[in-house]
């Protein structure tokens, strides 16, 4: 059978492309194609690290505070390391758990109901689940107005979605008062009526199952199980199995100073909690097959910002391949509930063979976990709020050093890498989950964690590889990002433009 190439993948945030290579009706050979160049780090070189948040948070109109929360953590541990930092009031951490909490579940619910949900639709897939149907299916209809009621609370702290002004070095500079807090707490209970209580899983499980429709009180909840029975029914836990290594970085604060989701890298069946230095210098990215230098490449606090080699041969991707200790590594909510030997409601052992499995089918139930398990937590995240509490620490940009922002975004783990000189940004290094998950091969030509996941897939149809799209949209890729064009004559572009394929034309960063 001919090489295929699926161009554009669809519902997905960017652009991206899979090229398969089927024999005998398996896929022999996979290579994802990561079709925008990002020169974000770029544009930060020379300014005060005060600036880097407010940047770095336009990488992407979906995973905004997801990479502004990672670059304060990068500025404020170069800070600590400097010696003019001395950390963030609590109450601050849990004004960010809850923003980072809604954020979270309004970006699971597109996920669940826009980007993945429709493949297991009746419309898509006729599955019978028509409440799944895009564009008409009530479940999916309700989940758009409750991701706006998210999306409203939100800007009650941000001042704006996407890119809000809240968070800052140091903490966040809102100060929301009680009536602030009243609006909040009111639309994020509204999100919960709709969602319905967790304690309901088991029936609400059976009644998905059975095709009774959603009991009362519990549609959300009915819907978002309805994704993952749905996908369960089309052998999703068959497709897509990755190799079972697992990174993920840990998220949200608890009182103790530690993390309510701790990190951790699975290798081998065997879970370890690497140091923080362990961890920071077992990172690094392969540019063999991107469209960058050599130098582009290496361990991400010493690399240069990428330097564009369009015309590099062998080269299929604008990603890079990020490796831990030389090895690709999956990340995303599996990886987090992995590393956390959790199986929240036995969802896992019970719509599945094996719950620490790569599969498609469990990177979508661990999604629908985590939105569950964090809306339960977010009330509690709430109440925690101290309005006449401190919200900011003391900060100046004054200083020299090096610091590493790690975080368990959305997507999965997302570090930002910064080194400051005399209060200026001079090198800056952003690894996102999906570059993890969906990047090229290395140099010794092993596949990404998605090119993995994809080589021996059987494909029945050449022409309709669903199970194909459904597996790369269970990673919940986002590609969007900044682009810094230069064409031919010297004039320069910034804004989100696709730039010129290889051979094309001049790219600088």
């Amino acid at each position: 059978m001919p090489e295929i190439e699926i161009n554009p993948t669809t519902r997905i945030e960017g652009h991206h492309s899979t090229t398969i290579d089927v024999q005998d009706g398996q896929i022999a050979s996979a290579k994802s194609h990561m079709e925008m160049f990002r020169g974000i780090e770029n544009i930060t070189v020379g300014r005060p690290p005060s600036d880097v948040p407010q940047i770095t948070q336009m990488v992407c109109g979906v995973c905004f505070t997801s990479h502004r929360k990672a670059a304060t953590l990068a500025l404020e541990d170069a800070a600590a390391r400097a010696g003019v930092f001395s950390g963030v009031p609590y109450n601050a951490r849990v004004l960010q758990n809850v923003m980072e909490g809604m954020f979270l579940l309004w970006n699971h619910a597109i996920h669940l109901f826009t980007l993945a949900g429709p493949d297991y639709s009746d419309a898509v897939a006729d599955t019978g689940y028509e409440r799944l149907d895009p564009n008409g299916g009530a479940g999916y209809e309700s989940a758009l107005s409750n991701q706006r009621t998210l999306l409203q609370a939100f800007t009650e702290f941000g001042g704006r979605a996407p890119h809000p002004l809240t968070y800052a070095p140091g903490g966040v500079v809102a100060q929301p008062d009680a009536e602030t807090m009243e609006r909040v707490r009111e639309r994020v209970e509204s999100v919960d009526e709709w969602i319905g209580p967790t304690d309901a899983v088991p029936e609400v499980l059976e009644a998905v199952r059975d095709r009774r429709g959603p009991p009362s009180g519990a549609s959300g909840l009915y819907d978002v199980l309805s994704v993952i029975v749905a996908a369960a029914g089309e052998d999703a836990d068959e497709f897509g199995v990755g190799p079972g290594r697992f990174y993920a970085n840990g998220m949200f604060y608890d009182e103790g100073g530690g993390l309510v989701f701790p990190g951790g890298v699975v290798s081998d069946g065997s879970l370890r909690d690497p140091s923080r230095t362990e961890l920071l210098t077992s990172i690094t990215e392969d540019t063999s097959h991107a469209w960058y230098t050599e130098s582009s490449g290496g361990h991400p606090q010493r690399a240069p910002p990428p330097e564009p080699a369009p015309d590099k041969e062998g080269a299929y991707s604008w990603g890079k391949a990020p490796r831990f200790d030389g090895r690709a590594v999956e990340t995303g909510p599996l990886a987090r509930l992995i590393a956390a030997d959790e199986d929240p409601f036995a969802l896992r052992s019970r719509l599945g063979d094996d719950p620490r499995q790569s599969s498609t089918l469990n990177r979508l139930i661990a999604r629908v976990q985590e939105f569950l398990l964090v809306r339960d937590m977010l009330g509690e995240w709430l109440d925690a709020v101290d309005v006449d509490g401190p919200l900011r620490a003391e900060w100046t940009d004054d200083f020299t050093g090096e610091g590493a922002g790690l975080w368990g975004a959305s997507r999965g783990a997302l570090s930002h890498w910064v080194r400051v000189e005399d209060g200026e940004i001079a090198n800056y290094q952003i690894i996102s989950p999906t570059l993890w998950n969906l990047g090229p091969r290395d140099e010794a030509g092993n596949p990404s964690i998605l090119e993995y996941a994809l080589e021996g897939m059987a494909v029945e149809d050449p022409r309709d590889p669903v199970n194909v799209m459904r597996t790369i949209r269970s990673f919940d890729p986002c590609l969007g990002c900044a682009v810094h064009v230069q064409a031919g004559g010297g004039e320069r572009f910034v804004g989100d433009l696709e730039p010129p394929r290889p051979g094309t034309g001049a790219i600088d960063g």
